[in-house]
């Protein structure tokens, strides 16, 4: 198309709208149950599957918030003007769609949604209880979440013997087309993964013991109540600086009496500064995601 043919083009005919007709599948979306946090502007490259999306979370595109039970719409009404003497009205303008998300999911949770509150950070995919992935296009056609704007945790409401505790976000998604003209999706039979599967990072917290001169270094991992063990971890899902350079773990064996690991690594010395955590995101032979602190010791 050429630039002359572009300007002031305007196709109010027949062909510049859709059809109306109801052959065919028909689908909706229904109660939402999760919601997918993907990287600003990041498009979907790839067939989505359960790969992919555990490939998204360990690099850190992909934050899963489960267990919405209650998705509610909060859009404003369509701003309206009337004119004087006629009555005639008109649509001045269409608000953002808006959502009020609940959850179940414990302090901790509140705490998560608190540091992922902000303008303009995240995309978003929805998905419903049937499993479906709702997301949007562009012109273009690459697959991409919903452009969102204000992302923002509620008050903390503990349980008060008449209502549950719960954890509430707002949130706006600021680009009505997307929605109104480009919402896409893929049904579950389309999808190889439930997205009860995609659970979300788990916090661990590490901790070593004292660490003398020699190559053993001992640390616990536990979950973020500091009582559940983290088991099958390897030494690849240790990342451990001496002195701020890398010194990994060759060897990691894990003691089910002490629930703590050893790990093997290059020689250390008094007053060698020690640094211990997990190595990013790491996902375990058991489909779990962890990620965890950065504990510092000083060899002595």
């Amino acid at each position: 198309m050429s630039l002359e043919t572009q300007i002031n083009a305007v196709d109010c005919g027949a062909n510049g709208v859709l059809g109306t007709g109801l052959a065919g599948c028909r689908i909706d979306r229904k109660r939402v149950t999760a919601l997918g946090l993907l990287q600003k502007g990041l498009t979907l490259t790839q067939a989505v599957d359960k790969d992919y999306m555990r490939t998204l979370q360990q690099a850190g595109s992909l934050i899963m918030l489960q267990g919405v039970v209650s998705f509610e719409d909060a859009t404003a009404d369509d701003n309206i003007i009337t004119r004087a003497g006629s009555g005639i009205k008109v649509v001045a303008g269409k608000n953002p769609y808006e959502y009020n998300v609940t959850f179940d999911n414990g302090i901790s949770f509140h705490k998560a949604l608190t540091s992922l509150s902000g303008y303009g950070n995240y995309d978003l995919v929805l998905f419903d209880v049937d499993n479906s992935m709702f997301f949007t296009v562009t012109k273009s056609g690459s697959a991409k979440g919903f452009t969102m704007g204000m992302f923002e945790n509620g008050k903390y409401m503990g349980a008060n013997g008449t209502d549950a505790s719960s954890q509430t976000i707002s949130l706006q998604l600021i680009e009505r087309s997307e929605i109104d003209e480009r919402q896409s999706y893929i049904t579950s039979e389309n999808l190889d993964f439930s997205y009860g599967e995609l659970e979300g990072v788990n916090e661990v917290y590490l901790k070593s013991d004292a660490i003398a001169p020699g190559t053993s270094i001992v640390v616990s991992a536990l979950l973020q109540d500091k009582t559940h063990p983290v088991e099958g971890l390897l030494f690849g899902d240790f990342s451990v600086l001496k002195n701020g350079v890398a010194s990994n773990p060759t060897v990691a064996s894990y003691n089910s009496a002490t629930k703590k690991y050893t790990l093997t690594v290059p020689a250390m010395i008094a007053t060698d500064i020690v640094e211990v955590s997990l190595n990013g995101i790491v996902l375990t032979t058991a489909d779990v995601l962890y990620k965890s602190n950065v504990d510092t010791v000083v060899v002595a």
